[in-house]
């Protein structure tokens, strides 16, 4: 099983997702990456943000882990969402050379359910954030569309 940690960075009710375009399709995702040799989760994420955003980041509690089963591939993957903070008032940028990224996007929490959303965890993130929970989620295994 694969392992992907994922970082939530919240402003003024927007998420930051990256957009990505599979089979003319719109697919966001929340920034993040696979781990490198022996990195924990927390510095996959400021070292995937550095990369491919230019991002430096703080990273803050587990809001929400899932699995995606892709039985076509026979591969698993557990997605370790995490709340996170931008530092040093930096913008994100798009670096080409780290990710297939086509932009960056502030998307409003109210929105997350209407995405197509990699991993699809849109409505329960949305239901979290609008709550102020501080609670981690456990979603088990999620159905997961393929676009």
């Amino acid at each position: 099983m694969r392992i992907r940690p994922a970082i939530i960075l919240e402003e003024n009710n927007r998420i930051l997702l990256l957009r990505y375009s599979y089979s003319g399709k719109d697919v966001y995702q929340f920034p993040g990456g696979n781990i490198e040799g022996t990195e924990s989760l927390e510095e996959t994420l400021r070292r995937e943000l550095e990369e491919e955003l230019n991002l430096p980041v703080q990273v803050n509690n587990l809001l929400i882990s899932a699995q995606v089963i892709n039985e076509e591939k026979l591969r698993a993957t557990l997605h370790c969402l995490f709340s996170g903070t931008i530092l040093q008032q930096a913008k994100p940028v798009i670096n080409p050379e780290q990710t297939s990224a086509q932009e960056v996007v502030w998307m409003e929490i109210d929105k997350l359910d209407q995405l197509h959303l990699y991993p699809s965890v849109g409505l329960k993130l949305k239901s979290l954030l609008q709550s102020k929970s501080q609670h981690t989620c456990y979603l088990g295994r999620i159905e997961q569309p393929w676009f």
